[in-house]
């Protein structure tokens, strides 16, 4: 049998405060859900023109690449571990947290994948990382 709560329901806590998710060579993020409650009242908070802007595909590259940076980085990327960059560790802070999500897309476009992932914020599988992971 299959169990809806079990199955498809969501950690309310996890999705807005993030989980963790294993990388390569021992690294990982926090992530928080994209469409989580605090990044909806974000969104709204973007003035119209913006958002129509962002919507109607009307920002020149470097306009969008700098707000949806900024954006990740407020709402979705909540930490890191075990990150390097050349060589060199570094720390996570929301100053490298921006600096990395506009200089690397392939990261962005991982830390964005990750956020839209559902299983991610399931009740057993925050559950489980919780318990591994705090």
């Amino acid at each position: 049998m299959l169990d809806f709560s079990e199955e498809f329901g969501s950690d309310d806590k996890a999705s807005i405060e993030g989980v963790w998710v294993d990388m390569k060579g021992g690294a990982s993020v926090k992530i928080a859900r994209l469409g989580n409650p605090e990044a909806q009242r974000a969104y709204k908070k973007i003035p119209r023109h913006i958002r129509r802007a962002i919507e109607e595909e009307t920002m020149t590259e470097g306009q969008s690449l700098d707000f949806l940076a900024k954006y990740m980085n407020d709402i979705l990327l909540h930490d890191w571990r075990k990150m390097t960059e050349n060589g060199k560790k570094l720390e996570y802070s929301s100053v490298n947290g921006l600096k990395m999500l506009k200089k690397h897309r392939r990261f962005r476009d991982r830390v964005w994948a990750y956020s839209q992932n559902e299983d991610l914020f399931n009740v057993n599988s925050t559950e489980i990382e919780t318990d591994t992971k705090n």
